[in-house]
């Protein structure tokens, strides 16, 4: 696990360029959940991501309140999720991204997610808006995922965490 602060607007945006060079580094890790409260970053961090990837300046990152979904023309593509107005019975086709190792999956209000559709592969980042910074803890599932962690603690200054 991670936990960093995100002091401002420009460091959301260096931690989305980092997760954008990291998912095409590391084959295998292609769902980002996103959790937090409204106005805590969330769609700041995708778009800076998508901006990131080859391709990302013909992306029109906005959240996909109320279309469930968008689509990003990134290589890799992105499915960009929100799950914050759901209604009860979604499509199954919905998520079929969660599982296609082709395309990025990001999954905001991931909260929402059913744990039948929760993949084996996956960051967990989790965006908390405090006084003077955001919180963000970032919590690894699977091998790749790992990696990017281990990653993000060799590059980034990472709080140490309390016993």
């Amino acid at each position: 696990m991670a936990v960093i602060a995100l002091e401002n607007l420009a460091a959301t945006q260096r931690l989305g360029r980092f997760l954008a060079a990291s998912v095409q580094q590391y084959p295998g890790m292609h769902v980002l959940l996103l959790r937090g409260p409204l106005g805590s970053g969330k769609t700041s961090l995708v778009r800076s991501l998508v901006e990131a990837l080859p391709n990302g300046d013909q992306a029109e990152v906005a959240s996909p309140s109320f279309t469930l979904c968008h689509y990003y023309p990134t290589l890799p593509p992105v499915a960009h999720h929100d799950l914050y107005r759901t209604p009860e019975n979604l499509p199954d086709e919905l998520f079929d991204g969660l599982e296609n190792p082709g395309v990025l999956t990001i999954v905001e209000w991931a909260e929402y997610l059913l744990s039948l559709y929760t993949p084996q592969h996956y960051l967990d980042i989790f965006l908390q808006p405090c006084i003077e910074y955001r919180h963000c803890t970032i919590q690894a599932h699977g091998v790749p995922a790992g990696k990017i962690l281990q990653r993000l603690h060799d590059v980034w200054p990472v709080k140490p965490q309390k016993p």
